[in-house]
């Protein structure tokens, strides 16, 4: 009898242990086929669009995709007659600390406004903030920098376009603005157009500001994923879907050129500084601060300290 009795209680306590290990193996097996899914996602990167795509023979416009380490923007010519485009229009230089009147370029990039705007040293960084960007739909904010010049080189990747593929990425650029009524103090365009409204009194420098941006941040849809929309509307080859930098550069129309020329950029930082996390988040990069003064918003937000 008493052994009937030790059998029974060892059954029951081996059902409720297995039923307690099905119960914990259910979150593991959601987040693995999470990322099941989600790598499955990041093949169509490398399928390619476009692929048709050929230079224009006469009237090209050149443009670039700047890149880091983990994040692209688009920069384009400040004005082109042709396709009937000004970003003066929508970036008033009233809008910057330098005089950028006579700059030649400007670049648009889009990212999560957390890692862009809040997180302007080590001491700011959260991983809870990291995390909530990738798995929590997050404001995003278009960030905006006047540059001199551009010349093709290793972080900027030439790219021509005819004006009518150059009209339908500044389409797409205009699209992804923040629409809130006319800016206080700067009047509208002589073309109707109204100036894009500043997210915040932050920028990295005196060429850059943040501006409202449509659109929210998450792990499928990132800066990369803006810039290979942009690039896929105009005709340019780029993947089907570009979560990550290289899916954005792999099928880009080669050139030999010169090292870049413009805004150049220290050595990159130590591999060290970059976690699995962000390269996957691929929040945000520009090029500035020298890796021995890395931050998480100059590896996930730009290279330069935020100025208030």
């Amino acid at each position: 009898m008493k052994d009937i009795v030790t059998r029974q209680v060892r059954d029951r306590v081996s059902t409720r242990w297995g039923r307690m290990r099905r119960i914990a193996y259910r979150p593991v097996l959601a987040v693995a086929s999470m990322a099941g899914v989600y790598f499955a996602f990041l093949l169509l990167g490398f399928v390619p669009v476009n692929l048709d795509y050929e230079p224009p023979s006469k009237g090209a416009v050149r443009i670039f995709i700047r890149s880091n380490e983990v994040h692209t923007d688009l920069v384009v010519p400040i004005q082109h007659d042709g396709a009937g485009i000004d970003w003066r229009e929508l970036f008033p230089p009233e809008h910057f600390s330098a005089d950028v009147r006579r700059d030649e370029y400007v670049a648009i990039g889009w990212g999560n406004r957390r890692f862009f705007v809040e997180t302007p040293r080590w001491a700011d960084f959260k991983i809870s903030a990291a995390l909530g960007a990738l798995f929590w739909p997050s404001e995003s904010v278009l960030h905006v920098e006047y540059m001199t010049t551009a010349t093709p080189g290793s972080t900027l990747h030439a790219v021509e376009l005819s004006p009518e593929q150059y009209r339908e990425l500044a389409d797409f650029v205009e699209s992804t603005i923040a629409r809130s009524g006319a800016v206080k103090g700067i009047p509208n365009s002589p073309s109707g157009k109204t100036p894009a409204k500043l997210a915040t009194t932050v920028s990295y420098h005196a060429r850059d500001r943040f501006y409202g941006s449509t659109g929210r941040y998450h792990l499928f849809n990132t800066c990369n994923q803006w810039t290979g929309r942009g690039l896929k509307r105009a005709g340019v080859p780029t993947g089907i879907w570009t979560p990550l930098k290289p899916q954005v550069l792999l099928w880009l129309p080669t050139e030999q050129a010169s090292p870049a020329a413009v805004n150049p950029g220290p050595p990159a930082p130590p591999a060290n500084a970059y976690s699995s996390t962000t390269a996957v988040a691929s929040i945000s990069i520009n090029h500035s601060r020298p890796a021995s003064a890395v931050t998480p918003t100059s590896v996930l937000a730009g290279g330069r300290s935020c100025e208030k």
